[in-house]
Order: C-alpha cells, then structure tokens, then sequence
C-alpha cells in the first residue's frame, strides 16, 4: 500500500516507524525501502521474504473501490518452505474481482 501513496507518505511512515529491524531481511533504511517500492509500483503483488518474521513469507495484493482509490489489502502468509510463486496470480486475480465488485474499472495502459 505504501507504494503507492507517495513519497511523503513513505517519509511519513519512515519517520514515524523509524523503520526497525525485525530480521536481517527488513529493509530498515529509507534509500533501500524507496528502492524497492518503485519496483513495487511495477508489480500487481509484494512479497515479505522473512522480513517480519523468520520462516514466514507473504505474498500480497491490493483491492481498489469504484474511484480507483486503494481500500483493502488481500494477503496470504505461509511457511517459507510451503509459500508458492504459483499462488501470486490466484491471489491477484482474486483481488481484481474483489475489486471489480466493488465498481474498480482497470485503465488499460499502453506499455
């Protein structure tokens, strides 16, 4: 969700989390966090690589209303071992139609 509120949202957060270290995955400087969510913006998904948490990954999607305006994140944690690449396009079709329910019209994008 942060990737796509902006920069100052993402200042804002970094400054009021001060971005601490929960496993040696977390990205707890601001140049690496802004790296890593332009690339974000890019995807339809995030992964959490045992970022939060040894062992546990993530795989996660957002779910925008009829403005276009994000509202909701869909999620599935798992071991690391057990998390599949295979549940991204399950999860993320998942969440178009959640937001397809909730009036959400994709704009195509000519890239």
């Amino acid at each position: 969700m942060l990737a796509v509120f902006g920069e100052q949202a993402i200042e804002n957060y970094a400054s009021h989390t001060g971005l601490p270290g929960f496993t040696k995955n977390t990205l707890t400087n601001i140049t690496d966090l802004k790296t890593e969510l332009s690339v974000l913006q890019q995807q339809k998904y995030s992964l959490d690589n045992e970022e939060a948490e040894y062992g546990v990954g993530c795989i996660g999607t957002l779910i925008y209303d009829s403005t276009g305006k994000v509202v909701a994140g869909l999620s599935i944690s798992a071991p690391m071992e057990r998390r599949s690449d295979d549940w991204i396009p399950k999860l993320t079709s998942a969440a178009e139609r959640i937001s397809a329910r909730l009036g959400y019209q994709k704009v195509a994008t000519n890239k």
